[in-house]
């Protein structure tokens, strides 16, 4: 019978996909780059196929290597789990990877992560961009990220746990006249969107198809910060959630039909009593129970 792959050799590859050269690799998994080498090498010779391709520019996936890496992903996942289980009771150490939006990290995140500090100082904690690229559900499916801070899917696998309500508003230059503006008053400028390719922007791009006026222009920006710094300067209105301007000096205003999205988290059902995802999510909840908590909630009903 033919040997399985050993854990350092799995850790190996995935670093290096990830890191695009065996160097960089190297420092993060705390190898020489002549090991982490070998080790993707005995893989290859093991089952006489090429992970990578090797050039000057760095590491590049194969078509077989790139499936494999989400099989390789997970194995690590099942293997720390394994370990982080049978260590329940002592001090959580580790990383935990958790994929969020920009405003969820800036508005919400913070006070979690430092109830979660106060409880286990020695548990690290990674953000991820999860606007772009590929889904914060993907992530987490794929074992990238243990859990997704991002609005709440109307069909899953995934187990979720909702957060709060976030109204979409309309950001109008100071003065703007219409205190109860109609879709047809959108059309004498730009809109201000983010771009259709994010995840997190199905629903709310239906929500315009469906009610835009003909002819209205829709403008993608990419930045929260450069889409209200344009309303400033009368270069159009945007669409934004009201977390992505809670705390800015905007006006906002209802949109003529209502858009709201459901925050939450998404994590697998497998993994819900891991430690350190129940270390985050008792965090969560205590966050819930606070005075903080519930001025977010009614900071975001004020628009």
């Amino acid at each position: 019978m033919a040997l399985a792959p050993t854990l350092i050799q799995l850790r190996a590859f995935v670093a290096a996909a990830e890191a695009g050269s065996f160097g960089r690799a190297a420092q993060q998994v705390n190898l020489s780059p002549s090991s982490l080498s070998e080790a993707v090498q005995a893989l290859e010779r093991h089952y006489g196929r090429a992970l990578f391709q090797r050039s000057s520019v760095g590491l590049t996936l194969t078509e077989v290597g790139t499936r494999a890496l989400s099989h390789a992903r997970l194995s690590l996942q099942h293997s720390d789990d394994f370990g982080r289980v049978m260590a329940d009771g002592q001090a959580l150490t580790g990383t935990l990877t958790v994929a969020t939006y920009r405003s969820l990290g800036i508005h919400l995140l913070p006070p979690v992560l430092a109830l979660l500090r106060q409880a286990h100082p020695d548990l690290q904690v990674r953000l991820m961009d999860g606007t772009s690229g590929a889904s914060k559900e993907h992530l987490v499916q794929a074992g990238q990220a243990d859990l997704a801070c991002q609005e709440l899917p109307v069909q899953t696998a995934l187990r979720t746990m909702p957060l709060l309500q976030d109204d979409y508003v309309l950001v109008v230059p100071p003065g703007w006249a219409a205190d109860r503006p109609t879709w047809a008053d959108l059309n004498a400028q730009p809109v201000l969107v983010s771009p259709a390719q994010h995840d997190c922007n199905e629903r709310l791009y239906a929500h315009l198809h469906g009610h835009l006026v003909p002819g209205t222009r829709l403008q993608e920006t990419e930045e929260d910060e450069v889409m209200v710094s344009m309303v400033r300067h009368g270069l159009g209105v945007a669409i934004m959630p009201r977390l992505a301007v809670l705390g800015s000096d905007v006006t906002v205003r209802a949109l003529p039909t209502p858009l709201t999205r459901q925050l939450g988290l998404l994590f697998k059902v497998g993994r819900a009593r891991v430690p350190h995802l129940q270390a985050f999510i008792r965090a969560v909840t205590q966050y819930q129970q606070t005075a903080a908590f519930a001025q977010v909630q009614q900071a975001l009903c004020q628009a």
